[in-house]
């Protein structure tokens, strides 16, 4: 185990990688033992696709490290992974190569007391999180008796855990004495009714996200620990943006989304929660998003199989000048071009990822919401810029996994020239929200910014509100 201040000078000498340089310790311990060396060659990542360069160093994948670094045959490898499998994870690809391994990581301090002990029932198991997260955490727990839904249902098992009625965990929960109940509500209803009813059985509850960040899951596409430090590491800029944001919702929609981030508490979401019926825009008369005009040329970047499309026609009543619509995963892609007829002309669908630059990224296809760039990816797809795409764009929505920023940046010319407004997702990395706005200030001044978060218990659909106009009117030549 390294001294976390001090790197001797024989290693420093050495060729040097950072394995997993964006775990919680590698947030906080990277950049001091990255400029301690004196030859970082790479910093190995697989959870972060849209980073070019982690600590000063150029990010590899694993699939990199083990092809190129037995360039380097007197190279050390420094691990920051925190969790066991993290640590196991890096001494196989050490061994894979040959290279020396150090550690610097000390082992976290639990954020749950005794949760590898305590027996443990999942509520909710089958929410959007339960589905996601619930097995991975049952693994980890090792000990837990059941899984609580009342939906009717012919299964007696959830996750491959015995299926209990919420009656028969009040009559039961009394013979496992320090039981503990995880908590996957994805909405109010769920929360209180669950909140409830562990009060009524003397049970402890914790909600889902402090368990996700306890076993070292990740939030969306890092750890959610990481997430977290990534965001204390520029607190600051957060909260100096928040003198940007046009009213006191979009303020009090940042400050309650730091402190979820802060403390894995979803209440603080649940306080801010704006309607999802408004994300992005909305076809009803108190919308607090975006209106419509009758000449938008309307760009859905992420379009998934057509949700947003179908909404955009629905919000415009059919009045528009042109819809544009990008979606890399060749699965989707099949089903959002079936989204129009014969009734919705100027529609194009293109079977692209959104970039800054012309190029081929590797792909994870799924056929779901959950694709996303990977360098362990099944696919490759081609890249493009909306620049080489588009020559009209009055309004434009990015949900596109991370590279929202470069994907500004590759349609400058647009930006510029149309000052289009953009509802633009900034939750899929912790610093997303500061990147997108460090971009568009390269672009273009005089925007006006808003900020709601249509997610009311996860990481989820935390979007910026760019216009060009103050409010949630059209401007002038999309009317």
């Amino acid at each position: 185990m390294l001294d976390n201040a001090f790197i001797p000078s024989a290693l420093a000498n050495r060729p040097a990688f950072l394995i997993a340089p964006q775990s919680y310790a590698g947030m906080v311990y990277g950049p001091q033992v990255a400029a301690s060396l004196r030859h970082v060659v790479a910093s190995v990542d697989d959870q972060d696709t849209h980073l070019d360069n982690i600590h000063g160093a150029p990010r590899w994948s694993s699939r990199d490290f083990l092809t190129k670094a037995v360039q380097y045959p007197n190279a050390v490898a420094i691990d920051f992974s925190c969790s066991p499998r993290g640590r196991a994870f890096a001494d196989n690809l050490c061994s894979a190569t040959g290279i020396e391994k150090l550690s610097v990581a000390l082992p976290q301090a639990p954020l749950i007391e005794n949760f590898e002990q305590r027996p443990i029932f999942l509520f909710q198991p089958r929410s959007g999180i339960g589905n996601m997260h619930g097995p991975s955490i049952a693994r980890h727990a090792g000990n837990v008796i059941a899984a609580i839904d009342d939906a009717p249902n012919d299964s007696t098992s959830i996750h491959g855990i015995p299926r209990w009625s919420t009656q028969q965990f009040i009559e039961r929960v009394h013979q496992h004495p320090h039981a503990l109940v995880i908590d996957f509500s994805y909405n109010p209803g769920q929360w209180g009714m669950t909140r409830q009813i562990c009060q009524q059985a003397g049970v402890e509850r914790i909600d889902a996200a402090l368990a996700i960040a306890h076993c070292g899951l990740a939030a969306v596409y890092e750890p959610a620990r990481a997430y977290r430090q990534r965001t204390l590491l520029r607190l600051d800029e957060f909260l100096c943006f928040a003198d940007r944001l046009e009213d006191d919702l979009s303020v009090f929609t940042l400050y309650s989304n730091l402190l979820f981030r802060l403390t894995y508490d979803p209440s603080y979401l649940l306080a801010a929660w704006a309607t999802p019926a408004s994300e992005y825009f909305s076809p009803f008369a108190d919308n607090c998003t975006f209106r419509l005009g009758q000449h938008e040329h309307f760009c859905d970047g992420g379009a998934f199989q057509g949700p947003i499309v179908r909404k955009f026609l629905d919000a415009s009543r059919y009045q528009y000048e042109s819809i544009t619509a990008f979606e890399p995963d060749s699965i989707n892609y099949q089903k959002l071009q079936n989204v129009t007829s014969t009734y919705t002309p100027h529609f194009r669908a293109i079977n692209k990822a959104i970039s800054n630059e012309h190029g081929i990224l590797r792909f994870q296809e799924t056929g779901t919401v959950s694709s996303h760039a990977s360098p362990n990816g099944s696919i490759s797809v081609p890249t493009t810029r909306l620049d080489d795409e588009l020559e009209k764009l009055t309004l434009l929505k990015l949900d596109i996994e991370g590279f929202e920023a470069k994907a500004l940046e590759g349609a400058s010319r647009l930006i510029q020239s149309q000052r289009p407004r953009m509802a633009i997702c900034v939750y899929h990395y912790a610093q997303d929200l500061l990147d997108v706005v460090a971009q568009l200030d390269k672009l273009v001044d005089g925007y006006h910014f808003r900020l709601r978060q249509h997610s009311c218990a996860y990481y989820y659909d935390l979007v910026l509100y760019a216009s060009p106009v103050v409010g949630t009117e059209p401007p002038p030549w999309a009317q």
